[in-house]
C-alpha cells in the first residue's frame, strides 16, 4: 500500500465500532467484581485495601475475556498470580535506580516472547508488566508489599469466583453463541453459491465452534453437551456437502448455454441452495435464542420440489449430464438430511426431547452423523519456544524489541522532571505489538484515547475533588464500559481504561491539574518511542510472506495427494488422517491470508514487491487464487469419498505427482530457484479421464458414467490446472507444463 493507503487504513481502525463485538454480559460481571472490594473497603474504613483488591479484580477481569470455562479460570488465575507477584517485586525493588531498568527489561522480554503461545498468554504478559511498572512508583517494605500483592490476588480470586458462580445458571452460553455464529456463516456461504459457485467459506469460520466444543460447560446437561459437539460435526459435513454442490453447479453452468434442460436444472439447484440457506439461518436464530427451529414450510417444499425436478431432468439426460445431475440429486438429498439432523440437534442442545415433526425433507438413506471432529493440532510449548529462539523468529524479535524499549522508557523517565514516569513505560508496553499495522493503529488509538480520557479526567478530579463514593461509582461504570468495548473499538477502550487508571490513583490523593499535562506528554512520548523502536528494528511481514505461502502450498499438496490416494483405493481410506490434513491445510490458509493482509497494510516502500525474497503482488495473489482452486477440488473430493467402489489405480500415480509437484513449488517459493524435472500432471490426468470415459477403470464394457467418475474427472482437471498455475507462478516454463508425454499419446 502507499503511505496514504496505510494512513487511511489506520484512520478506519480508529473510527470503527464493531457492535457485534460488544461484550455486555462479561462487562456486567467484571463491573460487579470490581465494585465489591471498593464498596466493602469504603464501608469498613479500609478503602485503600479495597482499591488494591479492585486492581487485582481489574486484571483478572480483563483476562476473563480469554478461554471458555476451565481454561478461562486457568488464564484468570495465572494472570492474577503474575500480576500480584509483579506488584510485589515492583513495590519492593522497582524504585531502585538501575535495578528498575533491568527488571522492566526482563519482564518485557518475557511478555514479548509469550506472544508465540497465543492471545491468552499475551494478556497475562501484558498484565504482569503493567503490575511491575505501576507499583514501582511505591517504596514499600517487604511486609507491606506482600499484603498489597495479597489483596490484589484476593481481588483476582473474587473475579474467578464470579465466573464459576454463573455456570450452573447458564445454558451453554459459549457453545450457543459459537454455534449460532457458525451456522449463520454457513447460511451466508451456501446462499452465496447461487451467484458464485467458486466461493469458499472463510477458513476460520468454524474455529470458534470447534474450540467451544472441546471444552463444554461444567455441570451442564450431558445430552446438550453431546448435541453441541454433533452440531460442530454436522457443520463440517454441511461445509463439505456444499463444496460438492458448488462444483456440480459450476459444471451445470458450463453446459447451460446449449441445453434448456440444464438451465432448468441449474435453476432448481439454485432454489435448493437458497432454501437450505434459509433453513440454516433459522437454525442459527434458534441456537441463539435457545428454542426449536421454526422452519418455513415454503423453504421445506422448495427443497422437496428441487429434488424431484432434478431427478426428472437427470432421467431425461445421458452420459456426462446424467452423471452430474445424479450427483446434484444425491448432494441436495444429503444436505436435506443433514438439515433435518441439525434441527433435531438444536432441540437437544436446548435441553429438550428430540423433535418429532418433519421439519425438513427426510432422507431415507441419511445415516447417523459420523464424528469428524478430532482433537486440534497441538504443538508442545517447549517445542514452540525452542523453534522461536532465533533472530528470524517474529516472537524473539518482538521480545527483544519490547525489552530494550521498556528499558529505554524507564531510564528516560528518570531524566524528565515530571512525576509518575511509569506512564511512559506502560504506554510503550500497550502500544508495541509484533506487527506494523497493529503497532501503528494501537499507538494512535492509545495516544488519542489517553489524551482524551486521562487528561480530561485528571483535570476534572483536580478541580472538583469528588467524594470516595463518587469515585467508586465512576470506577465501576468506566471499568464495565471499557470491558464492553474492548473488542469493538480500541479508541473507546483506551479512553475508558486511561480514565479508570486516573480514578484508581485518585483514591490515594487528588491529582494536581499539571498532572494532566504530564500524563499527556508521557502518552505521546511512549507511543512515539514504541513506533520508533519498530522503525529502527522492524519485523516486516514481507520477510515472512513467502514462507507462509510455501507452507500453504506444501500442506495443501499433502492433503490433495492423500485424497487422491483415498479415491485410488477406497478400502484404504483413513478418515481421521484426512480430517487431520484438512485442519492443517485450513490453518495454513488462515496464516497465509492473514500474512498477506498484514503485508498489504505495510507502506509500499517497505512491503514493495520485486526485491529479493519478496513476492510481487501478482505472484502472491496468484498463489492464493490457485490454492483456492485446489481447495475447491479437494473439498469436493473429500465430501464425496467413495466407500464401496472399485479401485482406480491410475490415481495413485497422480497422487504422487501432485505431492511431488507442490513440494517443488513450495521449495521454489522459499529459495527462488525454478524447479526442474516437473512432473507432467496433465498427461496423467488425461489418461485417467480417457479411461473413465470409456469405462476401462471399471473393468467392464459400460459406457455410462457414474457420478463418482464425473467427480474424479472434473476435480482432477481443476486440481491439475491449479498445480500447473502454481508452477507457472514460480517460473516453470509453459511448454514443460503443456507436454503430454508418450503415455497420453
Amino acid at each position: 500500500m502507499s503511505r496514504s493507503g496505510v494512513w487511511m487504513g489506520v484512520a478506519h481502525d480508529l473510527i470503527r465500532l464493531d457492535r457485534s463485538q460488544l461484550a455486555l454480559m462479561p462487562a456486567s460481571r467484571c463491573a460487579v467484581g470490581i465494585a465489591i472490594p471498593l464498596v466493602a473497603g469504603e464501608l469498613t474504613g479500609h478503602l485503600l485495601i479495597g482499591v488494591g483488591a479492585a486492581i487485582g479484580a481489574l486484571t483478572a477481569g480483563m483476562a476473563s475475556l480469554q478461554g471458555a470455562y476451565r481454561s478461562r479460570v486457568a488464564i484468570m488465575a495465572v494472570a492474577a498470580v503474575c500480576f500480584a507477584a509483579s506488584a510485589f517485586v515492583g513495590a519492593t525493588l522497582g524504585h531502585v535506580l538501575g535495578l528498575d531498568v533491568v527488571l522492566t527489561a526482563g519482564w518485557g522480554f518475557a511478555a514479548g516472547l509469550v506472544v508465540v503461545f497465543g492471545p491468552a498468554p499475551s494478556v497475562v504478559g501484558l498484565q504482569a508488566v503493567i503490575g511491575l511498572v505501576v507499583f514501582s512508583q511505591f517504596n514499600l517494605g517487604a511486609r507491606e508489599a506482600a499484603f498489597t500483592a495479597l489483596w490484589a490476588l484476593c481481588g483476582g480470586a473474587l473475579q474467578i469466583l464470579l465466573v464459576a458462580l454463573v455456570w450452573p445458571w447458564q445454558r451453554f452460553p459459549i457453545e450457543r453463541r459459537a454455534a449460532s455464529a457458525a451456522y449463520q456463516r454457513l447460511s451466508a456461504h451456501v446462499r452465496s453459491l447461487v451467484d458464485d459457485p467458486s466461493a469458499l467459506l472463510d477458513p476460520a469460520s468454524l474455529d470458534e465452534l470447534r474450540a467451544a466444543v472441546t471444552e463444554t460447560q461444567p455441570w451442564g446437561n450431558p445430552t446438550s453437551a453431546a448435541a453441541f459437539q454433533s452440531l460442530a460435526d454436522e457443520a463440517e459435513r454441511i461445509r463439505l456437502e456444499a463444496a460438492g454442490l458448488a462444483r456440480a453447479r459450476a459444471r451445470l453452468a458450463r453446459g447451460a448455454s446449449h441445453d434448456e434442460q440444464i438451465v432448468r436444472a441449474a435453476l432448481h439447484l439454485d432454489a435448493a441452495l437458497d432454501a437450505s440457506a434459509t433453513l440454516l439461518t433459522a437454525v442459527a436464530h434458534a441456537l441463539r435464542d435457545g428454542r426449536n427451529v421454526r422452519v418455513d414450510a415454503v423453504s421445506r417444499e422448495r427443497i422437496r420440489h428441487a429434488i424431484a425436478e432434478l431427478r426428472t431432468v437427470a432421467d431425461a439426460t445421458t452420459d456426462w449430464d446424467h452423471a452430474v445431475l445424479t450427483q446434484a440429486v444425491g448432494g441436495v438429498t444429503a444436505l436435506a438430511g443433514q438439515l433435518r439432523t441439525v434441527a433435531q440437534l438444536t432441540w437437544l442442545a436446548g435441553g429438550h426431547r428430540p423433535a418429532t415433526s418433519n421439519d425438513v425433507p427426510r432422507d431415507p438413506h441419511h445415516a447417523p452423523p459420523r464424528r469428524t471432529t478430532s482433537p486440534p493440532l497441538v504443538v508442545p510449548p517447549w517445542e514452540q519456544l525452542r523453534a522461536n529462539l532465533t533472530l528470524s523468529s517474529e516472537g524473539l524479535r518482538h521480545a527483544l524489541r519490547v525489552g530494550v524499549t521498556l528499558a529505554v522508557a524507564v531510564a528516560a523517565s528518570h531524566l524528565f522532571p515530571f512525576g509518575h514516569g511509569y506512564w511512559l513505560a506502560m504506554t510503550v508496553m500497550i502500544v508495541l505489538k509484533p506487527d506494523f499495522a497493529t503497532t501503528m493503529s494501537r499507538g494512535l488509538a492509545r495516544s488519542v484515547g489517553t489524551l482524551i480520557g486521562a487528561s480530561l479526567v485528571t483535570l476534572l478530579i483536580a478541580l472538583t475533588h469528588p467524594s470516595p463514593s463518587l469515585l467508586i461509582v465512576a470506577t465501576v461504570v468506566l471499568y464495565g464500559a471499557s470491558v464492553a468495548v474492548l473488542r469493538a473499538s480500541y479508541v473507546l477502550y483506551s479512553v475508558g481504561i486511561a480514565s479508570l487508571v486516573v480514578i484508581l490513583l485518585a483514591f490515594t490523593g487528588a491529582p494536581v491539574p499539571s498532572l494532566a499535562a504530564d500524563r499527556s506528554l508521557y502518552t505521546v512520548l511512549g507511543a512515539a518511542l514504541a513506533l520508533g523502536a519498530y522503525a529502527i528494528w522492524p519485523t516486516w511481514e514481507r520477510t515472512r510472506l513467502l514462507e507462509r505461502l510455501a507452507d500453504l502450498v506444501e500442506i495443501d499438496g499433502h492433503y490433495a495427494a492423500a485424497l487422491l490416494r483415498a479415491w485410488a483405493d477406497p478400502r484404504t481410506i483413513d478418515r481421521a488422517d484426512l480430517d487431520r490434513l484438512r485442519r492443517a491445510a485450513r490453518l495454513a490458509r488462515t496464516n497465509a491470508e492473514a500474512s498477506f493482509d498484514r503485508w498489504r497494510s505495510e507502506p509500499r516502500g517497505r512491503a514493495g514487491s520485486g526485491a529479493p525474497g519478496v513476492p510481487s503482488m501478482e505472484q502472491a495473489q496468484g498463489v492464493l487464487a490457485a490454492v483456492r482452486r485446489l481447495v475447491w477440488a479437494a473439498l469436493a473430493l473429500h465430501g464425496q469419498l467413495p466407500e464401496n467402489e472399485p479401485a482406480r489405480p491410475d490415481l495413485q500415480r497422480l497422487s504422487g505427482d501432485v505431492d511431488h509437484a507442490l513440494v517443488a513449488v513450495s521449495a521454489a517459493l522459499r529459495t527462488g530457484v525454478v524447479p526442474s524435472g516437473f512432473p507432467h500432471l496433465r498427461a496423467t490426468q488425461v489418461v485417467i479421464a480417457t479411461r473413465l470415459l470409456h469405462g476401462a477403470s471399471r473393468g467392464d464394457d459400460a459406457s455410462e458414467l457414474s457420478h463418482s467418475d464425473v467427480v474424479v474427472i472434473s476435480e482432477t482437471d481443476l486440481m491439475v490446472n491449479a498445480v500447473d498455475t502454481l508452477a507457472h507462478l514460480v517460473g516453470v516454463p509453459n511448454e514443460a507444463l503443456a507436454e503430454l508425454g508418450d503415455e497420453s499419446a
